[in-house]
């Protein structure tokens, strides 16, 4: 049995994160479709080319970061998913080069940016208590 594997049935907190993090970086990239969809009942969320290009590549980087074992793609990738969801959110009225688009997809961007930063939060091992 390996030393650094706990003993038990409880997974170790790299394993639990990476899953995680895999999950909502997967359920990220997803969102892309919604650009896709022209079907109204389908169309949650309406998402444009730029929104799921963002969606993808931040997506694709929290994943990374996940396979990788670095924990920091996925602070960067859900500040960056939180920062263009505010700008979005916060320039309502204005139609700002690529920041234009759906407010919806601007608040699903800032809740998978939140999920990202949250999983990065608890990917750090606790200390030990003696």
């Amino acid at each position: 049995m390996n030393a650094s594997r706990r003993t038990g049935a409880t997974p170790s907190t790299s394993e639990v994160w990476r899953t995680r993090g895999l999950i909502v970086a997967g359920l990220t990239v997803l969102s892309s479709l919604f650009s896709v969809l022209h079907y109204t009942p389908l169309q949650f969320v309406s998402v444009n080319l730029i929104q799921a290009l963002v969606l993808v590549v931040l997506g694709a980087i929290a994943a990374l970061g996940c396979l990788l074992r670095l924990p920091v793609l996925l602070l960067a990738s859900g500040a960056i998913l939180i920062v263009v969801g505010l700008v979005r959110l916060v320039t309502y009225d204005a139609t700002i080069g690529i920041i234009s688009g759906s407010v919806n997809a601007a608040a699903l961007m800032v809740g998978l940016g939140i999920a990202l930063i949250s999983i990065w939060t608890t990917s750090r091992p606790m200390p030990e208590k003696n």
